[in-house]
């Protein structure tokens, strides 16, 4: 009995040892990972900086973006796999690492069943922080995943912090990149303050209130904007510059301050400052206030920082990307993010900081300026006549004086409180009589149904499959449209957008950096932005979001 009462302590007392070493061993390993780790994560987003800006524009780079480009691991072929690029699901996809079959983020807004309008970040449950929009609460609550900046938060400890925030002068990046847990801010267009909602906090916190209070948004709304460099220079030696006839906006911005234009395009007071080289300056001056106020240099603390610059994406709708306005800003961007990264070398140190740049789109030409440049087949289609004719085409045919479709780039969705309740052979005739419609129309070159395009079998990263990743069911469009290459189904007369698979609209830029750790090496091999969140997680030694479908990215030594 002794012996039995000897062996059960003896064995107590070795398995107490080796749990008690390996807790001990646990301890510095944990240790060793948060030190090991980047202080400071910053991933910043030019809204529609399609690549095809830096064969053009690189040589002339001379600032932060120079700096990325030399001394950053470089993808030179980096896209997103969207049929329709948007600003929703391409910043989804490059904070969650899944397409929007998974996500559930289709579009910046999407039609309901009786054509409602719904948007992507509108929460009834909550409102704005701001007075100036009353009922604007925002939130995630329309993503269906978890995303980098929730498995970062889970993995906060008391003895290492983990901290995301997400900047943006538009609502919808901030509340995508921030996931559920992060914090997001965006710009009121009407105040000029940044805001956030009461599904993040019950109030601003101070350290945005003590910004907000300086007043830099209404300094910087009446400065006029002026070239970055000599108008005569070969910064700005390209054709179609000054090309007014097809932009969305007849003059010029550049020599006038923001408030010049205002009262013709909308009420909102940084309506058109939110287009303006101010306007990323702002945000970033914003940026450093996050960073100074909520990253103590001296303790464990991590931070994500996600910073959206959208005023490109604003500013080249109106004008397309071969205008002075668009180039100027780019320009001004490159030396703004420069200023930047002095103060983070300065405030966080030049190796304790890792820094990505990427787009979550980009931006096809104008069409009218793609036909003088040589693309012959580029076409405006104006959606207002192929509405108006599907609706009387299938009213007269059907007997169906109610029915409605409603359009969404670039899919048409038919309103359900008629179509419903017909048989499923009359659904059938109508959707085909709609997609016979369509298919004649020159510049479509595809047209599908839901349920085709989601039966559909597309070799692997075949065009057409990107649309396919874009489906999702109640958000998607009944019928869904591929239009040929520099052609635009749009309710727009003038401008321009990003609504197709095509290089000029999914290949963006995609650099990470890390002074001594991610460096001065260009890769060539075909990647997703997508890949980008799996890829953080394993520097950032958090799990990778739970939908993620991407590997790695290549070139960094995993």
């Amino acid at each position: 009995m002794r012996k039995s009462v000897f062996l059960l302590f003896f064995i107590k007392l070795v398995f107490f040892s080796i749990f008690s070493t390996c807790v001990q061993a646990k301890a510095p390993r944990e240790k060793a990972l948060c030190e090991n780790t980047p202080k400071l994560t910053v991933v910043i987003v030019i809204d529609q900086f399609a690549f095809h800006y830096i064969p053009k524009l690189q040589k002339y780079f001379k600032y932060g973006l120079k700096d990325l480009f030399e001394n950053g691991v470089v993808y030179y072929k980096a896209y997103h796999p969207h049929g329709v690029p948007e600003t929703t699901p391409g910043h989804h996809g490059l904070s969650i690492g899944t397409c929007p079959r998974d996500h559930g983020a289709v579009a910046n807004d999407w039609f309901g069943p009786n054509g409602e309008i719904v948007e992507y970040v509108n929460d009834p449950e909550f409102s704005s922080l701001t007075s100036s929009e009353p009922g604007r609460g925002y939130s995630s609550r329309n993503t269906k995943v978890d995303g980098l900046s929730d498995q970062f938060m889970f993995k906060s400890k008391p003895n290492c912090t983990h901290k995301v925030y997400a900047l943006s002068l538009k609502s919808y990046p901030a509340v995508s990149m921030a996931g559920k847990l992060g914090k997001p801010f965006w710009l009121d267009q009407q105040s000029g303050e940044f805001t956030s909602s009461t599904a993040y906090f019950k109030e601003l916190p101070k350290w945005v209130t003590d910004f907000n209070q300086l007043g830099q948004a209404e300094k910087l709304k009446n400065t006029v904007w002026e070239l970055m460099y000599p108008e005569d220079s070969d910064e700005y030696d390209f054709a179609f510059i000054k090309n007014y006839d097809y932009a969305g906006l007849k003059e010029p911005m550049i020599g006038a301050n923001s408030d010049k234009v205002i009262s013709k395009i909308s009420s909102h007071k940084y309506y058109m400052f939110e287009k303006t080289p101010q306007s990323s300056k702002y945000l970033l001056n914003f940026a450093e206030k996050c960073v100074g106020s909520n990253l103590d240099v001296n303790s464990n603390d991590k931070m994500i920082l996600w910073v959206s610059l959208s005023n490109l994406d604003l500013l080249c709708h109106f004008y397309g990307p071969d205008s002075l306005e668009v180039i100027d800003l780019i320009y001004h961007i490159d030396k703004q993010l420069k200023d930047f990264f002095m103060y983070l070398k300065k405030k966080i140190g030049e190796k304790k900081y890792l820094l990505v740049l990427t787009a979550d789109h980009g931006i096809c030409p104008i069409p009218e300026i793609a036909q003088k440049q040589g693309f012959y087949q580029a076409k405006r289609i104006a959606v207002k006549p192929l509405v108006d004719h599907i609706n009387e085409i299938i009213r007269e045919k059907f007997a169906l004086p109610d029915f409605e479709v409603y359009f969404e780039p670039t899919s048409f969705v038919i309103k359900r409180e008629v179509f419903d309740k017909l048989s499923a052979s009359v659904k059938h005739e109508i959707l085909k009589t709609i997609k016979d419609y369509l298919r004649a129309i020159p510049g479509i070159k595809n047209v599908w149904t839901f349920d085709e395009l989601e039966g559909a079998t597309f070799q692997q990263h075949q065009l057409e499959s990107f649309y396919k990743n874009q489906l999702y069911a109640g958000r998607s469009g009944d019928i869904i449209c591929q239009p040929e290459p520099y052609c635009q189904i749009t309710k727009y007369p003038t401008g321009t957008s990003h609504m197709t698979p095509y290089d000029y609209d999914t290949h963006v830029p995609l650099i990470i950096y890390q002074s001594g750790r991610f460096e001065k090496k260009k890769i060539n091999k075909k990647v997703w932005v997508p890949q980008l969140p799996a890829t953080l997680a394993c520097i950032l030694h958090v799990e990778q979001p739970s939908a993620s479908i991407f590997d790695l990215l290549p070139g960094l030594g995993f």
